[in-house]
């Protein structure tokens, strides 16, 4: 069985149940038991909340692997190709945790690869291993924006009780352990267990998708554990309005992909987050640096928010995958790179390094961007 790098210590635990204990008596929403002290689960095991330091709240590390969605079997991790990913993965992440002053150290990133696209529980652990930053893994299953939806999703979805059978695998992946890619779909699972829920819809909800989503909102509301979600282009008002109804709490849900075309017409839709954060829940501004979310651009979007005393419902990260399987299932891929491994040099340090100076140029204050990157991660993650 796994154990955390940095356990919780009997001080931490006091702090943090008396954290827990005073926003209870007061109403707030930050979602902890007033009974116990709440914790972040890392692949690596159970770490207060606030050892996190600053987080990265949507990022894939090292690999995604889209073959299972196809239909073909996942791509080869043959011993040198697993050694490589490790060791990229391992060096941009030390980037990040090296970018990071005292007060943000050791750091942490919420590695967003759901089942069965590139999952490799134990996979993850080597690379907890070799960072001194905290690792946190999702269950769930992705959406069929770009690629179809898994296929055991879709047979599960359309069993007898087939909602019902979804949430029991996303709460077992939470209280036991994430299942083990070696074998057959639902054959074995492992001990390292995921600390967020991740969901998706296309631009335009499927019934796939809304059978993962209702799912994924009982889940929640069992585990208390987050969930997170991947919009195209739109989206995410359809996604949370789902999930409330389902049962799941405002302050457990994160929309995802903020920052262009978020209602679908307008490249900041300032009045869309509006509605988000106005609902409870959480906008997530995870693709900075990407092309059409460019820091100054996403600056200036989360501004916008903070100005208007909503900063304790933001987040931020990247949604970088240093590694894609592209393989039989593209057609646009030249034959002699089927099986082929694609590798991106991601940059992990663009948050500390220039969106948070961004920020401070804009006007947003030093207790904002700590709320941003610090404590609301903390807050979220924690169950």
């Amino acid at each position: 069985m796994y154990t955390a790098k940095h356990p919780i210590h009997r001080r931490t635990f006091l702090k943090t149940s008396a954290t827990a204990l005073a926003v209870a008596s007061t109403g707030g929403t930050v979602g902890i038991a007033a009974d116990r002290a709440a914790s972040v689960q890392t692949v690596l095991g159970p770490v207060a909340p606030d050892e996190l330091g600053m987080v990265l709240m949507h990022e894939h590390a090292p690999l995604v692997d889209w073959s299972e969605l196809y239909e073909f079997k996942p791509a080869p991790l043959t011993p040198a190709v697993r050694k490589e990913m490790l060791e990229n993965s391992a060096r941009m992440l030390r980037q990040f945790q090296n970018s990071l002053g005292s007060d943000q150290s050791p750091g942490a990133i919420v590695e967003c690869t759901p089942i069965r696209v590139g999952r490799y529980p134990n996979l993850m652990v080597e690379l907890a291993r070799r960072l001194k930053c905290h690792l946190i893994a999702a269950t769930g299953f992705w959406c069929e924006a770009f690629a179809p939806q898994h296929p055991w999703a879709i047979r599960l979805g359309l069993e007898k009780n087939g909602i019902d059978k979804i949430a029991r695998l996303y709460i077992r992946e939470i209280r036991e352990g994430m299942e083990d890619p070696s074998g057959a779909w639902g054959e074995k699972f492992t001990a390292v267990k995921a600390g967020i829920i991740k969901i998706g819809t296309s631009a335009y909800m499927t019934p796939s998708e809304r059978r993962c989503n209702t799912a994924a909102a009982i889940a929640s509301a069992e585990t208390g554990c987050p969930i997170t979600t991947h919009t195209t282009d739109g989206g995410g008002l359809e996604q949370a309005h789902l999930l409330l109804k389902a049962g799941a709490k405002p302050e457990r849900i994160i929309i995802g992909h903020m920052g262009n075309k978020d209602d679908r017409e307008q490249d900041e839709a300032y009045a869309y987050h509006r509605q988000l954060v106005e609902l409870g829940c959480y906008v997530q501004f995870d693709r900075v640096g990407h092309d059409k979310y460019t820091v100054e651009k996403c600056a200036r979007q989360i501004k916008r928010l903070t100005d208007a005393g909503f900063a304790r419902q933001v987040l931020v990260g990247h949604d970088w995958a240093p590694y894609f399987y592209r393989g039989q299932f593209d057609p646009k891929t030249p034959n002699d790179k089927i099986d082929a491994w694609t590798f991106k040099e991601s940059d992990f340090t663009i948050v500390p390094r220039q969106l948070v100076p961004e920020l401070k140029k804009s006007g947003v204050t030093a207790a904002d961007i700590r709320t941003i990157t610090i404590e609301n991660p903390a807050r979220v993650l924690a169950f």
